[in-house]
């Protein structure tokens, strides 16, 4: 029988996910269950005496089409390796698919796995461009007004008024934020923002780096002076830079030849096609339909 997870069963369900996702790094898992992970919200699977799958559902508010919806991102789907393939997680995604269509429109999930979730009604409405930008490019750029100095609030103001020119994207406040800052830290990962003349600030990146490469793993900006002087203060002393970002971007305007690789990132599941048809004055049918109805790019760079 499913049942709901609580205080005394997150040690398990943490180490449920450290068996199932050997490449998450213990400072993600350990951020993630002491900040993020909500008993509430998880739904678990006993046998044997012990829990053998879960998943999480985390609650948001997307921005789709001039309205606000809320969204169900479900993540840590995980089952122990002897329970596998004998319906498990079958059973644990239709208990939680029926629960979350009775009060949220849309569902995410991640797209590592498109054919695990396809039968469940999900498909894949967005994908991200990873481009490997040769530092040459930066030669002249300077980085002044670039820091790590960074407060919550300007974060929050930064991205509100990028995310403008996108749509489907969360509605991120000081406290998602919050969250945000500690998880670069306690994950061995940076931030650095970029504050033009007045001070203002104009753009952010988030990146990880070691001794042989960077990677930057969001980057909002509000024009191309923000993204040069951002991707010149990170890049300093590397031959390249690996750089992610939303599918609608095209950075082989600014850095030519640079061509990117396309990954699967995020699928969705219209929870009630009756309301979204009703909300939208539409006829739509599948996920992919109904992200056609939006008038602006998507921006999904959410893990939970």
């Amino acid at each position: 029988m499913i049942k709901e997870a609580g205080k005394p069963n997150k040690p398990e369900i943490y180490e449920l996910w450290k068996s199932a996702y050997p490449t998450k790094s213990k400072a993600y898992l350990s951020y993630y269950f002491k900040h993020v992970f909500d008993e509430g919200k998880c739904l678990y699977l006993p046998q044997d005496e012990r829990i053998i799958a879960s998943l999480q559902m985390n609650e948001h508010i997307a921005c789709f089409n001039g309205r606000k919806l809320k969204s169900t991102y479900i993540l840590g789907v995980a089952t122990l390796p002897d329970y596998r393939r004998r319906g498990h997680m079958h059973y644990l995604m239709n208990s939680a698919l029926d629960e979350i269509s009775h009060n949220h429109l849309l569902t995410f999930i991640e797209a590592f796995n498109p054919k695990l979730y396809e039968p469940f009604g999900f498909e894949t409405v967005y994908e991200s461009k990873t481009y490997t930008i040769n530092t040459h490019y930066f030669d002249k750029v300077s980085t002044s007004g670039v820091s790590h100095h960074i407060t919550a609030r300007e974060l929050e103001e930064v991205f509100r008024k990028y995310s403008r020119h996108f749509d489907c994207s969360y509605v991120r406040d000081v406290h998602y934020y919050d969250l945000f800052l500690k998880r670069s830290v306690l994950d061995h990962g940076n931030i650095c923002v970029y504050r033009n003349k007045d001070h203002e600030v104009c753009g952010y990146a988030v990146y990880r780096e070691n001794s042989v490469e960077v990677k930057v793993s969001e980057i909002v900006y509000l024009d191309s002076v923000a993204l040069m002087k951002l991707l010149r203060f990170i890049s300093d002393g590397y031959p390249d830079i690996t750089v992610t970002v939303s599918q609608s971007e095209k950075l082989e305007r600014l850095f030519p030849l640079t061509i990117p690789k396309k990954s699967a990132t995020t699928m969705a599941r219209i929870n009630n096609y009756d309301l979204f048809n009703k909300l939208y004055n539409c006829k739509v049918r599948t996920p992919k339909e109904a992200f056609a109805q939006l008038k602006k790019p998507i921006f999904l760079n959410e893990c939970y």
